[in-house]
């Protein structure tokens, strides 16, 4: 989870060294794939760490909450990081700055914002994970579970 929270604050961080007219191949594919890696690395272990443990019964409870807190912090994040955008641009339009310039320097603002929470979440797993705890809840449900037994051959 560290990991991939660390490649994923890397990958943001990298993004915000786009100048006004980059390309694709060459500004942007190397922070989108470090990212997204991060993304795989991160949010895998989240879901196992938050499911982990849980009784069959209330699985798919546990499962709605996760999906839904994904979804509110995205929607929250997205809306913080456009806020910050914009404004930042508005502000270098009214400077005197090109439509363009103004719109790089927002996004990069933005995600400056972005790539240093994805870093902060660092501290908060080394302090909140408790990597005992995830085995042995992963431990004691998967004892438990029934294995189907195959149909014997006509």
């Amino acid at each position: 989870m560290a990991i991939g929270m660390t490649l994923i604050g890397a990958g943001v961080i990298w993004a915000t060294r786009v100048p006004v007219h980059g390309q694709f191949l060459a500004n942007l594919a190397g922070p989108f794939v470090i990212a997204g890696a991060g993304t795989a690395f991160a949010f895998i272990p989240i879901s196992i760490g938050a499911l982990a443990g849980v009784a069959e019964h209330r699985a798919g409870l546990a499962s709605g909450l996760l999906n839904t807190s994904q979804q509110l912090g995205g929607a929250i994040g997205i809306a913080i990081a456009s806020s910050i955008a914009a404004s930042h641009t508005h502000a270098l339009l009214r400077s005197g700055d090109a439509v363009p310039t103004a719109l790089t320097g927002g996004f990069q603002r933005a995600l400056w914002l972005l790539g240093g929470i994805a870093l902060l979440a660092l501290p908060a797993i080394f302090t909140l994970v408790r990597r005992n705890e995830i085995s042995d809840a992963v431990a004691k449900t998967t004892i438990g579970e029934r294995h189907p037994v195959p149909a014997p051959a006509n």
